[in-house]
């Protein structure tokens, strides 16, 4: 708990953001170490004036950290701050990585494909979210959205009917998490995270600032719907901004509705998809359900009819896995080593 108290207080010292957190971490590699650490050695990082807020600890609330921390036994909430080992590690690619994370469920280490939208999508674009949903999980990703009505929730749901793997990351503190969806994940094999504390409301800049986490958290993201207006577009440049794909879909190209992905598209943001199959192609999470499929040996042929895919692509996974160490080939089987 020392560790989690110690990024609290840091995380509430007034006028220290969290750029300014992440490069003392980097610099001093954990939160004890940075209360410890000198004004002159603070200062060399973030600037005398944030160095003096650290050592007055100005702001800083103790009872109500406390508080916190006993809320969360209360709760049962888990933690998990910057230094740990089960932090997701993808956070560590943006400038301002939460230092503590909240969460509720399942925190695994699954590699999860971003799904986006709009609040008000078309019967259109929910049925094509089944669609990359269905064959995201038949692949082994888990789905990481933001747990807003229409896509997002299609998103969630689909995945949790499918005994599937999904992340909520919250745009507010887990105990305003009121919805039945949200409980769902909650209770099936999913979690909620969130950067904020447990009892945060929503507010105007809450939303957009999680939508760096989805897709931070996402190996990439895909957009089936987004008007010029959609905050899937927020999400969208974050992950270009990090060097991941983007995939946008354009139902109907007069519609306002798929603006949005034109733009993505026109700016060389995003790739066009039509069908889910061009979206991932032969790409498998390997530490997903292929890994547990390949538990037991396995021919060419009875790994062709779990992926469906042919032969030839089929060839060019096993390959690839083989050369990463993650299956090994005795005779014509193949297992996961």
């Amino acid at each position: 708990m020392e560790k989690l108290y110690n990024w609290l207080v840091l995380s509430s010292i007034r006028g220290v953001g969290e750029r300014s957190l992440k490069a003392l971490f980097e610099r001093f590699k954990g939160a004890g170490s940075i209360l410890e650490a000198d004004e002159k050695e603070l200062a060399l990082v973030v600037g005398q004036a944030k160095a003096k807020a650290i050592k007055d600890l100005k702001g800083v609330d103790e009872k109500k950290i406390k508080d916190i921390i006993k809320l969360l036994t209360e709760e049962d909430l888990g933690a998990v701050t910057i230094e740990d080992e089960d932090y997701p590690k993808e956070f560590m690619d943006l400038p301002d990585s939460p230092p503590v994370l909240f969460y509720r469920g399942n925190l695994k280490g699954v590699s999860c494909v971003g799904v986006v939208g709009p609040r008000n999508p078309s019967d259109y674009t929910l049925s094509l979210v089944d669609e990359i949903v269905d064959l995201a999980v038949d692949r082994g990703f888990g789905i990481v959205s933001g747990g807003a009505v229409g896509v997002d929730s299609r998103a969630h749901l689909r995945a949790v009917e499918k005994s599937g793997y999904t992340v909520c990351i919250l745009g507010f503190g887990i105990l305003k998490a009121r919805s039945s969806l949200l409980k769902r994940i909650e209770k099936s094999n999913g979690v909620l995270i969130s950067e904020f504390l447990p009892n945060q409301p929503a507010d105007k800049h809450t939303f957009p600032k999680r939508n760096r986490l989805i897709a931070s958290l996402s190996e990439f993201v895909v957009i089936p719907e987004a008007s010029t207006k959609s905050g899937a577009l927020i999400t969208a440049r974050w992950a270009d901004l990090l060097g991941k794909k983007v995939y946008a879909h354009v139902g109907i190209g007069r519609s306002p509705r798929w603006r949005g992905c034109v733009n993505l598209i026109r700016e060389g943001k995003a790739q066009i998809f039509g069908e889910p199959g061009q979206i991932f192609g032969n790409k498998v999470n390997s530490r997903g359900s292929l890994e547990e499929f390949l538990q037991t040996p396995r021919t060419v042929d009875e790994i062709s009819d779990f992926l469906n895919l042919p032969h030839s692509e089929v060839f060019q996974i096993l390959i690839k896995l083989e050369m990463e160490g993650k299956l090994t080939k005795m005779g014509s089987l193949y297992m996961s080593c």
